[in-house]
């Protein structure tokens, strides 16, 4: 029976179906109707036929995919998709720090002081930090001005930013259509993009552009966009959006190269310039050096730039917000906002942002206000953008499993750091946004999962919270774990300090005993202090414990010291279930420092005990 070609499988891309149906459709032709293709010339033939067609199929379809930004993989394509969209993606962000610098016994040699003008630190100075026993180079990336005081010159909330300066220049050339200047260096911050046009013999600075509504025929300003090498470029205006250059005109890019690695906490600088001669000089750090980020993923990309578009360059929905925070600050690595109206207590007029950084826990204060800034040009006039630090939630994981022995060439310790690992990862990809959930029962099959030998595991939780406290006042201080707290009884665990515990404090009126808090079980807070192992307590109702809320209140108390170094006391709490979900502005953590993995060895699966004689049934893991 002859093959039609409408029987031809046309959306087939494989390799040896392409190649079986030409044979076939070729079979059920007249003239070859008893012919043997294997092992024919013929074959050769509709093997290379097949091979091209494959090809070209495969490559049509990547091509399809290309078109897409869900599909597309390539980054150049993605980065062109989300252009369409006008979302630029983010740069390499370079490590920013914040410094003051006092230079003493600064005097002429004819025994004159030296004018403010002369004693600015330029833009390009050059600081140092050592960082993890590396030294990094931090860059001033605008010229600061002194006050004077004598002799003494103070220089104050100097930015610093890791890095280098490099420059590169171009000529323009109108014969060239839809000219753009590619920069020579791949690792590029855009945010410090400086741009220079010297037109006729006269230099003008020109600003990126970031709103096309604001920009006339004569605005000089430029745009910048990621090139398909991953190269940053830029250009100009047409004449209609942005001053048009003219031929001839010689254009002088100013940028900072970012370092492969970001010193993020970096807190000890020097510099190492001279100031007009004089180098005797003392830097106090404002803000420790953070920031610091590679550019945006094709992940990040995709996500962002729908809810660019969805945005449309104004502030109205939560999402809204949430698009350009992402912008203004591609460092972010988990955004929550919440209306005014639903916080605790209400605020009405306000929209609050908790953000987290990629590389630390809490944004400074510098970093802050920059955000809330950038927000207020585009925010409803009767609308406060506010940023609040993340309520961070560290979850306390404590794991025993029993493995078989003779499944594994691994030793107990290698199989506990396997074990370890798998935790890691776990909490690495579950739990990096303010909405998730830690499930039980999930890091359970991962830890099973984990290695082939271990057949069981008893994993427990704990929840902890750092609380900063003020050690100049007394005042009372609220704790929201927003979950509940293990409480089946009445008194529960009372005699053994019940469900709470802390690190030390001192307080007002006993410089000499670092002091606790615990619970009755009865949800009154107890304040105590230690006398060799037995608890001598100061105060039985020092605050109240709300079992089922997580609500932990300390009344009014003067703080003088914590035993933490950065006035924080740590609150450790047992929760009522071994599900954990992340409220409004918190985020949820597996604390890496504070993992607990213990092996124990499978006596009945490794053949130790017979019957179950000898054996015991659970392994427990302890707090």
């Amino acid at each position: 029976m002859a093959t039609k070609s409408s029987q031809i499988n046309i959306t087939d891309t494989d390799f040896e179906n392409i190649s079986r149906g030409i044979k076939d459709y070729l079979k059920g032709q007249e003239k070859f109707k008893d012919y043997d293709f294997e092992g024919s010339t013929m074959s050769v033939l509709i093997d290379m036929l097949s091979y091209a067609t494959h090809v070209s199929a495969v490559n049509t379809n990547i091509a399809g995919s290309e078109l897409f930004l869900d599909s597309a993989q390539i980054r150049k394509n993605v980065v062109s998709r989300a252009k369409d969209l006008g979302f630029i993606p983010g740069s390499e962000t370079s490590s920013k720090a914040i410094v003051n610098l006092e230079l003493k016994n600064v005097r002429n040699s004819d025994a004159t002081y030296p004018t403010t003008s002369q004693m600015i630190i330029n833009r390009g100075s050059i600081f140092a930090t050592v960082f993890d026993g590396t030294t990094y180079e931090f860059v001033v990336p605008s010229s600061v001005l002194p006050t004077q005081n004598g002799t003494t010159y103070n220089y104050t909330d100097v930015n610093l930013v890791q890095g280098t300066y490099a420059t590169d220049s171009f000529i323009y050339d109108s014969q060239i259509q839809n000219q753009k200047f590619v920069l020579s260096n791949q690792r590029v911050d855009k945010q410090y993009i400086n741009v220079s046009v010297d037109s006729g013999g006269t230099a003008s600075a020109y600003a990126l552009s970031t709103n096309v509504s604001n920009i006339s025929t004569t605005s000089k300003v430029f745009y910048e966009q990621e090139n398909e090498e991953g190269f940053r470029e830029i250009y100009f205006g047409d004449g209609i959006l942005g001053k048009q250059l003219l031929d001839g005109d010689i254009i002088t890019v100013t940028y900072i190269v970012v370092d492969d690695f970001h010193a993020n906490g970096a807190r000890n600088f020097t510099m190492l310039n001279s100031i007009n001669g004089f180098s005797n000089g003392v830097v106090t750090t404002v803000s420790n050096a953070s920031g610091g980020g590679e550019k945006e993923s094709i992940e990040s990309i995709k996500f962002k730039a729908t809810k660019f578009y969805t945005s449309q360059n104004r502030l109205v929905t939560l999402n809204d917000y949430k698009a350009k925070i992402s912008e203004y600050y591609p460092n972010a690595d988990a955004v929550a906002v919440w209306g005014g109206e639903d916080n605790d207590p209400p605020e009405y007029g306000k929209v609050f942002v908790a953000l987290k950084p990629k590389n630390s826990d809490y944004l400074s204060e510098t970093e802050k206000k920059t955000v809330v800034n950038s927000l207020k040009g585009l925010n409803m006039l009767t609308v406060r953008p506010t940023i609040v630090d993340p309520e961070i939630i560290k979850i306390l994981v404590s794991t025993t499993f029993k493995y078989n022995a003779n499944a594994t060439e691994l030793s107990k310790g290698e199989l506990e750091a396997v074990v370890t690992s798998a935790i890691n990862d776990f909490d690495s990809t579950n739990l990096k946004n303010f909405d998730s959930i830690f499930r039980h029962s999930n890091i359970v099959r991962a830890i099973d999962d984990s290695n082939s030998s271990i057949l069981s595991n008893i994993t427990n939780i704990r929840l902890r919270r750092a609380v900063k406290v003020k050690t100049d006042t007394s005042r009372g201080v609220t704790i929201e774990f927003g979950n509940g707290l293990y409480n089946p009884h009445s008194g529960h665990n009372a005699n053994s300090g019940g469900i709470v515990s802390t690190t030390g404090f001192k307080v007002s009126g006993d410089s000499v005993n670092l002091q606790f808090f615990d619970d009755d079980g009865k949800g009154n807070l107890r304040r105590y202090y230690l006398s060799g192992s037995t608890r001598i307590y100061q105060d039985n109702t020092a605050g109240t414990v709300d079992y089922s809320t997580g609500k932990i209140v300390i009344n009014s108390i003067f703080f003088t010291e914590t035993d933490n170094a950065d006035n924080t006391i740590n609150f450790t709490v047992v929760p009522s279930s071994s599900d954990v979900v992340a409220t409004r502005g918190a985020l949820i953590d597996i604390d890496q420092q504070s993992i607990s993995v213990k092996g124990e060895v499978d006596t009945i699966a490794s053949g130790e005990s017979s019957a179950g004689v000898g054996y015991q049934s659970t392994s427990s893991a302890s707090y």
